[in-house]
């Protein structure tokens, strides 16, 4: 299982290496400044649920953008997100006469040419998420309250930051425990009536900021809630902690994470936020592919039988048998290049060129991909094969794959044997 950490590290590494990965969000124009990027990224993931992620980056990224820039300049929520009023981004469906109380997100600018013609309406962008009532109150909840933080989610994490910086050992989760009570606690399975209850909701909303600064300014308030977080909330938020990790690990979105925390934090402060040993705390999504029973099978050399999920088995064999072991060797989240893995590997049944098949007889292939190309002008086959990534080939000396293997296998241009 140490190996396999390491294997995965490997991927892990080249998936954020890889340029391709950046520019994933439709901005509705250039020039807007990082703070509203990420809240934009924020708000995408809200509506990340049974719904193609490209549509959500690309529809949803256009009106989430344009919503956020509107509302950085301080625009009143009223204007922006009361349902129906002319200038608010959502508003009652007009296509199905049957569902009178059904709701979507709706853009005011007109789209660019990567909308496609069906998500058009009057010049306008059109998104529909999978759970429009949640998604809408978690967004309207998150907007009220960072009202109180300068309209800033940066800010948000700062004072987070600020409040926790003491206890290293759980600062991001901590964090993250914040970002939750934002966006996602006590949402629930509301219906699209609930999404008309404005005064409701707004009275909802005051409660939620109260309990957040409250939790700031007394970390007492809420132990309980958090030791139930920590312990089992924090392996069902998927979308929390995939958005948390694109801060920190993401070239684009840390880059854009780091220019916004300069208004708030020193370099000392930034640098220890962003620190890669931190890494450790973030937890694996979970999501169908790292749950894929031929992958989990292969990895843990028995079939699975209870209901456990693979995040919180990782998470307790790391802390566990490789926690005190550096950051290089492999942590949790970095099992999330199943998203890209699973589909080609484990799907395809690709188990004889795979390096984790290899730990034992099943890639008995794996030589016949890795072409050690020591001039260094070549992308590493075992990379694009595996995940689609395309990094140039760093050779034997170097490849982080390659010392993974080499106590274990006996690699050479004709056979790979066990040593």
């Amino acid at each position: 299982m140490n190996k396999i950490f390491e294997i995965v590290s490997f991927y892990d590494d080249c998936r954020w290496k890889d340029e391709g990965n950046n520019n994933l969000i439709n901005f509705y124009k250039d020039g807007l400044d990082a703070d509203t990027k990420l809240l934009t990224h924020w708000l995408c993931y809200i509506t990340n649920r049974q719904t193609n992620f490209e549509r959500i980056f690309k529809e949803g990224g256009f009106v989430f953008s344009e919503l956020a820039d509107k509302y950085r300049q301080k625009e009143d929520l009223l204007d922006l997100l009361k349902p129906n009023f002319e200038s608010a981004f959502i508003r009652k469906d007009k296509t199905d006469p049957n569902k009178k109380e059904s709701y979507s997100f709706i853009g005011k600018t007109k789209p660019n040419e990567l909308i496609k013609e069906k998500n058009i309406e009057n010049e306008k962008v059109i998104f529909k998420s999978r759970f429009v009532p949640a998604d809408y109150l978690s967004i309207l909840y998150t907007l009220h309250t960072l009202k109180e933080f300068n309209y800033s989610i940066t800010y948000f994490i700062t004072k987070a930051y600020h409040a926790f910086k003491s206890d290293k050992e759980h600062l991001i989760q901590k964090i993250l425990f914040s970002l939750y009570l934002l966006s996602y606690n006590d949402i629930g399975q509301p219906k699209d009536k609930n999404i008309g209850n404005w005064e409701d909701n707004l009275e909802k909303g005051n409660k939620r900021r109260d309990e957040i600064w409250k939790y700031f300014d007394n970390h007492e308030s809420k132990e309980d809630e958090f030791e139930e977080f920590k312990h089992n909330t924090r392996y069902h938020l998927k979308r929390a902690w995939c958005c948390l990790r694109d801060f920190l690990k993401s070239r684009e979105f840390n880059s854009y994470f780091r220019n916004a925390l300069e208004k708030y934090m020193d370099n000392s402060e930034i640098e220890n936020l962003c620190d890669p040993i931190l890494r450790n705390q973030l937890e694996l999504p979970g999501d169908v592919w790292n749950n894929n029973p031929k992958f989990q099978e292969c990895i843990l050399g028995v079939k699975k039988n209870d209901n456990s999920t693979l995040n919180q088995f990782l998470r307790d064999y790391y802390d566990n048998n490789i926690k005190n072991i550096d950051i290089e060797s492999g942590y949790p989240e970095q099992f999330d290049v199943t998203f890209d893995f699973v589909p080609r590997m484990c799907d395809k049944n690709n188990c004889a060129i795979c390096p984790i098949g290899r730990l034992s007889e099943k890639g008995k292939d794996f030589n016949k991909i890795c072409l050690d190309d020591t001039s260094k002008s070549k992308y590493c086959p075992v990379t694009l094969v595996g995940c689609g990534y395309k990094i140039i080939c760093e050779g034997r000396e170097v490849c982080k794959l390659h010392k993974s293997l080499k106590s274990w296998t006996i690699m050479s241009p004709e056979i790979c044997t066990v040593s």
